[in-house]
């Protein structure tokens, strides 16, 4: 997919009048002589059949000047190097393989200007997904001041979390409508955990997958809970622990399994909190679960979601 697009945005910034379109022309041209060459040594008797591709190649890099170029740079190849005395019958190759080319530059000129168009509006579509990327994440830069300064005194930490969870939401956004076609679940936990895997505190291992715009938003919530909990009371607390992240799929779904390897003894939790309870939505609006164990040794918890939400 990606080597398709490539090549495709390869031809859109092809310009059908520059020295290096009608260079490459002139490439395909002798490529598609060397081709007619050894098919004659083969014993085949096909005229201006190796020369088509040429002439779409050309299309399609240069649009109508450079196919016009080929089709006759063609008639004039095979003319002077394959032809002994025109005669009646290579004037009717001649002609028949100038209609066709009319025909293939017809259609090769309708499939550039529909991937010169195609991109246009992909290009209108990337500035309005950075405006609209940039709007949203002012508002929610407003949205955490508003928080923090109306949190303020015994209220600080509810304050500093909430606007730490908008943070993180922000973060998710930029994510999901960044320039990258491909975002990935590995890429989102570098994003929640990178202050800890450069420490060797954290190991995340198993197979990456791609993650669709509205699974980043909800997941990044989840583990930026999971990271917060972490540093608060368990593995990441700065007493000798660590992280481990196993990643993998199971029937059609993923499936990450977070365990912590806490320095300290850790108590589970008296009941089910804020933090708790979001997860288990967020992960719910993806097709999602969490299964927890709060060992001793730390917390340990396997989750299930749709990647492709």
């Amino acid at each position: 997919m990606r080597a398709g697009q490539s090549f495709s945005n390869w031809i859109v910034r092809r310009r059908p009048w520059s020295p290096t379109t009608f260079l490459l022309t002139s490439v395909a041209v002798a490529i598609s002589a060397a081709t007619r060459a050894g098919l004659d040594q083969a014993g085949a008797t096909l005229a201006y059949a190796p020369f088509f591709p040429s002439v779409l190649f050309a299309t399609l890099i240069g649009g109508l000047p450079a196919a016009v170029f080929a089709a006759w740079l063609s008639a004039a190849v095979v003319l002077i190097g394959f032809t002994d005395r025109p005669g009646h019958e290579e004037v009717v190759n001649l002609v028949a393989f100038l209609a066709a080319s009319a025909l293939v530059i017809w259609l090769g000129n309708l499939c550039r200007d529909a991937l010169v168009e195609l991109r246009r509006n992909e290009h209108a579509r990337e500035i309005l997904l950075g405006e609209l990327r940039h709007r949203v994440n002012n508002q929610l830069a407003v949205f955490q001041s508003i928080v923090r300064s109306s949190l303020s005194g015994e209220d600080h930490d509810k304050g500093e979390a909430i606007a730490l969870r908008l943070d993180a939401v922000a973060r998710a956004n930029t994510l999901a409508w960044s320039g990258q076609r491909v975002m990935t679940l590995r890429m989102l936990l570098d994003a929640e955990l990178q202050a800890f895997r450069a420490s060797g505190l954290v190991t995340v291992e198993g197979p990456d997958v791609p993650l669709g715009p509205e699974a980043i938003r909800h997941l990044a919530l989840v583990f930026h809970e999971l990271a917060t909990n972490a540093v608060k009371y368990g593995a990441l607390r700065g007493d000798g622990g660590r992280l481990e992240v196993q990643l993998a799929q199971e029937g059609g779904r993923c499936v990450v399994t977070w365990r912590e390897l806490a320095g300290h003894v850790v108590t589970p939790p008296a009941g089910e909190g804020f933090g708790t309870r979001m997860i288990r939505a967020s992960l719910a609006a993806v097709g999602g679960s969490i299964e927890q164990d709060f060992r001793e040794g730390g917390l340990a918890c396997r989750i299930r979601f749709e990647a492709d939400v």
